[in-house]
């Protein structure tokens, strides 16, 4: 993860089916082989050239992630005029896709983290510094990895209007507890609390 922030600028893509907008169109330039999944990486430059193609494929692929090294190296390796900075201009997004969800008024999103934790000697919680999981699990795979020193999931869930006021007090007090309604409870937890720490 340091290695990528040093020498790489992150962009996350919301994928929903295809949007048809300026960054549908900039996803849909190199989005080959099926890698459009969740979690799928790419080592892409500005102007939508793939740095993960392989011989077999256009890209990386479905299931597989860009070895950031590898990216590097084929960038770097590209003619100086076209790493320079403002080499590509990218205009501002100016309209989403008309058919991607939109927040509901009155709604609020709220923003989470997760990470996992362990008691240590003293009873304590603290991060682990090895962290094993199954990256996919279906019928005929699974996918057992190790992270080193994992950075905490990120997590974005949307309340309406009518949930977030469910569960805040007309008249709050200090150390006032009240039940939480069950709709938004599973929400919370069963929909949200899902693992994003990679």
């Amino acid at each position: 993860m340091a290695f990528i922030k040093k020498n790489f600028v992150p962009v996350v893509i919301t994928v929903h089916g295809e949007c048809k907008d300026a960054e549908g169109v900039f996803w849909k330039s190199f989005c080959k082989d099926y890698a459009w999944i969740t979690g799928a990486a790419h080592g892409v430059t500005p102007a939508g050239k793939i740095l993960c193609a392989t011989e077999k494929s256009a890209s990386c692929g479905g299931r597989s992630v860009c070895n950031p090294e590898k990216s590097l190296q084929k960038w770097l390796a590209l003619p100086e005029e076209e790493r320079r900075p403002g080499a590509v201009k990218v205009e501002d997004l100016q309209e989403m896709d008309p058919a991607f969800p939109k927040r509901p008024a009155g709604s609020i999103i709220l923003k989470g983290y997760n990470r996992p934790l362990e008691r240590g000697s003293d009873g304590r919680l603290k991060r682990l510094k090895d962290y094993r999981d199954c990256q996919e699990l279906g019928k005929n795979d699974s996918n057992w990895r190790t992270f080193v020193e994992p950075e905490p999931g990120r997590v974005f869930l949307w309340f309406t209007q009518e949930q977030w006021k469910s569960i805040v007090p007309a008249q709050p007090k200090l150390g006032m507890t009240f039940p939480f309604p069950e709709a938004v409870s599973d929400r919370l937890v069963r929909l949200t609390l899902l693992n994003t720490i990679y």
